[in-house]
């Protein structure tokens, strides 16, 4: 193990490189800081955590001693786990794995390691295996633990190291570790996995690891050229765009339920935004215009136009600037509103300007989006603009993204993109003296 280790980890890749080393204390973590010490000792540090639910000192100190014996950077962290669990409505586990690695991520950036080194094994992965199995999931469940994920490097995986290694390794070396109690409760469904299923699956088959190794492996292969595939149609298909300094993406309904299973590939292009339900994904293509479906954790939302449906955050960007002149308004990346304050003259009417009476203004003037309940009088009639919203057939998706300029009393003088709106009470007449003009975006 070691001979593998050290040729990968000394390489030009990763030989002047800081890693932060995860250490909870059991075997298979202290075999890792054992290894990463004798090859890249000055290029390490370690963290551990408490996460209050065991007595796991015993641990922690076991780590800090070795750390403080070696000479290496030692971060400790105590958590409430109980108390996370509570508020977010998390499992013991879940709830633990999000607080150590928010923690580790700080550690990292704060000290500008370039990775993190876990000690997760080919155990782990099989494990995985099993209970997203279990689960119902697809191959994107079943092919495992990814060995190296952004800064993240798992050395046993990359190696295809397993538990009966990582033991022969530590007692041929006289290794010292702490053996986590929780790991022997059957509790958790990973712990059924691990101590009921995999031993018998182990004395049934003689060469169980090398089958469940070469399954992976192939898994692996698959999932790379499903994920091609799936990314292809991607790029052709799942538009980037961008209204208002408002990003989306837009899949346009007819060219895209022509793809061969696109119920399942739409599933697997919005599963990153946590839209999890397949079954309510298959129905998005039936709803009525303006309706929408919400991601699990409620962060985005998709919109059903009529011919296509748009994936955006579930936020509104509010708008209000206050206006001076002349004034560039930077919509997006390509488009500008520029808006000029000139004496009344003729030669400056052009029809892709709109004109506003700037004399009786109550100033000072702003852009700002448009809320419920927004409306104007035109002579003496009340104008709600949702109801020109209606009639233009504006969908909510837009709605949010038009602005209007209005007054120091949020009087609305008119809109300023996508659809027309003008209040006639700041018609430009004979008698005015000086004009606001802008370019209305379409």
């Amino acid at each position: 193990m070691d001979k593998i280790f050290k040729s990968f980890f000394i390489s030009k890749k990763y030989i002047n490189k800081k890693f932060l080393i995860a250490v909870s204390g059991g075997v298979d973590s202290m075999v890792i800081l054992y290894i990463f010490n004798k090859i890249l000792n000055k290029n390490i540090s370690v963290c551990t955590c408490n996460f209050n639910l065991n007595n796991t000192y015993k641990n922690n100190l076991l780590v800090f001693n070795f750390c403080y014996k070696n000479k290496i950077n030692f971060f400790f962290k105590k958590f409430n786990t109980l108390k996370y669990i509570k508020k977010t409505k998390k499992s013991i586990q879940m709830g633990a794995r999000e607080l150590r690695y928010a923690w580790f991520n700080k550690i990292i950036k704060k000290y500008n390691y370039n990775y993190l080194i876990t000690a997760h094994h080919f155990d782990d992965n099989i494990e995985t295996f099993f209970i997203n199995l279990l689960r119902g999931s697809s191959i994107y469940g079943l092919k495992g633990i990814k060995s190296v994920n952004k800064n993240i490097i798992r050395p046993y995986l990359i190696f295809k190291i397993n538990k009966d290694e990582i033991f022969k390794y530590a007692f041929k070396k006289k290794i010292y570790w702490i053996n986590d109690k929780s790991n022997f409760t059957n509790i958790y469904l990973r712990n059924q996995i691990r101590n009921n299923i995999i031993p018998i699956l182990k004395k049934e088959f003689n060469n169980f690891y090398t089958y469940i190794k070469n399954s992976l492996i192939k898994l692996h292969f698959e999932y790379e050229i499903i994920n091609r595939y799936i990314n292809k149609i991607k790029k052709k298909f799942f538009g980037f765009k961008q209204i208002l300094n408002i990003k989306y993406k837009c899949i346009y309904i007819n060219s895209f339920i022509n793809i061969k299973n696109y119920e399942y590939i739409l599933y697997r292009l919005l599963i990153k935004y946590k839209f999890y339900n397949i079954n309510i994904l298959k129905r998005i293509f039936l709803l009525n215009v303006g309706k929408k479906i919400y991601s699990n954790d409620n962060k985005y939302k998709i919109i059903k136009l009529r011919n296509k449906i748009i994936l955006t955050k579930n936020s509104i960007i509010k708008i209000y600037k206050k206006i001076s002149f002349p004034k560039k308004i930077y919509v997006n990346n390509n488009s500008k509103i520029y808006f000029f304050l000139k004496k009344n003259k003729k030669k400056y009417y052009k029809k892709k300007y709109i004109y506003i009476n700037y004399d009786i203004i109550n100033r000072p003037i702003y852009i700002k989006n448009w809320e419920k309940g927004d409306s104007f009088y035109n002579n003496e009639q009340k104008i709600k603009i949702n109801n020109i919203f209606k009639k233009f057939k504006i969908t909510s998706f837009y709605k949010d993204k038009i602005l209007f300029l209005v007054d120091k009393k949020n009087n609305i003088l008119c809109s300023l993109n996508k659809v027309f709106i003008y209040n006639n009470l700041y018609l430009i007449n004979k008698k005015t003296k000086k004009i606001l003009f802008f370019n209305f975006l379409k």
